[in-house]
């Protein structure tokens, strides 16, 4: 048991020691300009917003100053750590973290405001750039050693469970059952009462479409009839940010805790900084931090020479600073506390599990969303807080991101979910998927659920106008599509297959309205790039409702139309990493009307997978040449 932990340990080190050298390798490159095409830098840039957010925190909203100013290739993500930085010969900086990114835009949410306060941005020629932060490795070591030396029975049950991929547990028969059924069909019942009675672990499984979300909602609800505490985590912001509104709804008290440049607008009043500033003793706190600075400023004042009196009064109001200042604060912990205390569902992310306010509480049961992008290691800094946890998610999606090959084979990537699902007793699927079209469905179903998922009457047989082409394959055999490699990056891109992609829109007159939402998406991020950029300077494909995505990047959201370009096309019939049928299976899964495949049998047809993809197109489908977009 010790040894498995152990090479978790060492494989994380490795992911470490691999991002390390990353971010060493890119910060290290001689020029501005060099650092700019990794991604990782943008100067300089153009300050467009300034304010103050949540917890009084100071956020910049920034582009780039000049086309220079940036790379196609955009490193910025959500949640990472950076620092802005101004006048780059004197190099003053500040760090903080990324809240918000896109190729045009970044927003970034700064630890301090000094830069702001001395008036040092204006005039000033300013940059924001990527910086390594090994916090979530320090949290997850922590995580892993205590999970290897833990002597709690719960906590060893649940990691002999998750060692031997099974478990004995028994079934929990002081648990209220579902008051309310509605909304809900037989696999989410289902899967909601067994994870109820569930003495110390359960899985949902929620393939794409099948109400997940609503199911896991559903199950907080009947835990807060008999539970005092519940904790609830998921592995991104967005996925705690979504889970936190939808139980508020429900009337439940819910707290969001965690980094402040991550929680949206729309749930602000869920932070704990901001149920603190509108609390009705937060004026008091206030007052008392007021008199403190006062305190402090009055000590100052004491500069130069004085005699025995001034002396005697700057002690005096030196100690009473500190006094006020202590008051304050002891004031501020108990009303957090107090705050804590009242909350029945705490919202956070796995790793914000361990958040100084989170480490002391203990909970009754522990849910965890998003699991199969979760590494272990992550889930178990929410597991420990537990008596016993839920797990919900989707294994044959895309697992979480390791960068190290040397870690995968160690094992870093392997998940709970992958361990659990359908291993242990308490394991529900949920079986019917509301998304859509069953054409779209048939696929997927075959080669990744056995055949297990159905689809809810009203999306079986829906399309757009009477569309009888519901799954299209566009070949580009033949045409001299070639894939191409940029100099600077790793990735791929391929010009061809948007043309063919632009034509196919062209030619079906009901897209050619916003009304009808579209997605575009690949699995090389070059090739998302070009996309973006050649739809930018195309009046017609720029007034239609289109997003561009990678396919890791789209997982979770959904379109009417969904086109997927597969990239690769070449003479050595190398597909790289679409070898990861996973990452196939979200890109078949994101479309509610109508999915069209444009892709290079020739490169393609020599996997089985793929080759059973086309024949399965042009049996339920329209499996078409690249040859008729371009001829017409």
């Amino acid at each position: 048991m010790a040894d498995r932990y152990d090479s978790l340990l060492e494989a994380l080190e490795e992911e470490r020691k691999h991002e390390e050298a990353y971010f060493r390798k890119l910060s290290h490159a001689k020029t501005f300009k060099e650092r700019i095409s990794t991604g990782i830098l943008w100067y300089p840039v153009s300050i467009d917003k300034m304010h103050y957010s949540i917890a009084e925190k100071v956020e910049i909203e920034m582009t780039p100053a000049t086309p220079s100013a940036s790379s196609d290739r955009n490193a910025f993500r959500e949640g990472a750590s950076a620092v802005f930085f101004i006048n780059e010969d004197e190099r003053i900086e500040i760090k903080g973290t990324i809240s918000y990114a896109n190729r045009k835009k970044v927003r970034i949410i700064l630890n301090d405001d000094y830069i702001i306060k001395d008036h040092l941005i204006q005039h000033s020629n300013c940059g924001v750039e990527l910086i390594y932060d090994d916090r979530p490795y320090r949290v997850m070591k922590d995580t892993l050693s205590k999970v290897k030396s833990a002597q709690e029975e719960h906590i060893i049950e649940i990691r002999d469970a998750v060692s031997k991929q099974q478990i004995d547990q028994r079934k929990l028969t002081d648990k209220p059952g579902l008051a309310d059924r509605n909304l809900l069909n037989d696999s989410q019942v289902a899967a909601v009462e067994g994870c109820i009675t569930a003495e110390r672990i359960g899985i949902i499984h929620g393939p794409p479409g099948t109400g997940k979300t609503t199911t896991l909602v559903k199950l907080v609800e009947a835990l807060a009839r008999s539970e005092k505490k519940i904790l609830v985590t998921a592995p991104s912001n967005n996925a705690v940010d979504l889970l936190a509104r939808h139980i508020s709804n429900k009337g439940i008290a819910v707290l969001r805790v965690g980094n402040v440049t991550r929680i949206g607008d729309n749930i602000a009043h869920l932070c704990l900084d901001e149920k603190v500033r509108n609390h009705k003793d937060w004026q008091h706190i206030k007052q008392v931090k007021i008199e403190a600075e006062l305190a402090k400023k009055e000590a100052a004042k004491y500069k130069r020479k004085f005699g025995p009196q001034q002396k005697k009064d700057r002690y005096a109001f030196k100690k009473e600073a500190r006094e006020l200042r202590k008051w304050a604060r002891e004031l501020e912990h108990r009303l957090v506390d107090r705050i804590m205390e009242d909350s029945l569902v705490i919202c956070t992310t796995l790793i914000g599990s361990a958040h100084p306010k989170i480490e002391g509480w203990k909970f009754d049961t522990v849910i965890i969303d998003e699991g199969s992008q979760a590494l272990e290691a992550e889930s178990w800094t929410a597991m420990l807080r537990g008596k016993r946890t839920i797990i919900a998610g989707d294994h044959q999606q895309l697992p979480p991101t390791v960068k190290s090959n040397e870690a995968i084979k160690m094992g870093l990537s392997e998940t709970i979910l992958d361990r659990l699902t359908d291993k242990i007793s308490a394991s529900y699927m949920l079986d019917t998927q509301y998304r859509m079209h069953g054409d779209i469905l048939s696929f997927s179903n075959e080669q990744f659920y056995q055949g297990r998922l159905k689809s809810a009457d009203f999306v079986r047989m829906r399309s757009l106008q009477d569309d009888d082409e519901i799954v299209t394959f566009i070949d580009t055999s033949g045409c001299g599509f070639e894939e191409e490699r940029s100099i600077h990056h790793r990735s791929l891109a391929n010009e061809g297959e948007y043309n063919i992609l632009r034509e196919h829109v062209l030619s079906i007159p009901h897209l050619l309205t916003p009304e009808v939402s579209i997605g575009i998406i690949s699995p090389y991020s070059r090739q998302v790039s070009k996309i973006r950029q050649l739809i930018s300077d195309d009046e017609v494909m720029r007034s239609l409702d289109i997003q561009v995505n990678s396919i890791d990047g789209f997982q979770g959201q959904e379109k009417d139309v969904i086109y997927i370009s597969l990239v690769r096309s070449n003479d050595n019939s190398e597909i790289g990493f679409l070898k990861d049928y996973r990452r196939l299976n979200v890109a078949l899964t994101r479309a509610r009307f109508k999915l069209v495949i444009i892709g290079d049998m020739s490169t393609l047809g020599n996997d089985p997978m793929y080759m059973k993809l086309a024949e399965h197109v042009e049996k339920i489908g329209a499996y078409k040449s690249a040859w008729e977009y371009m001829l017409g």
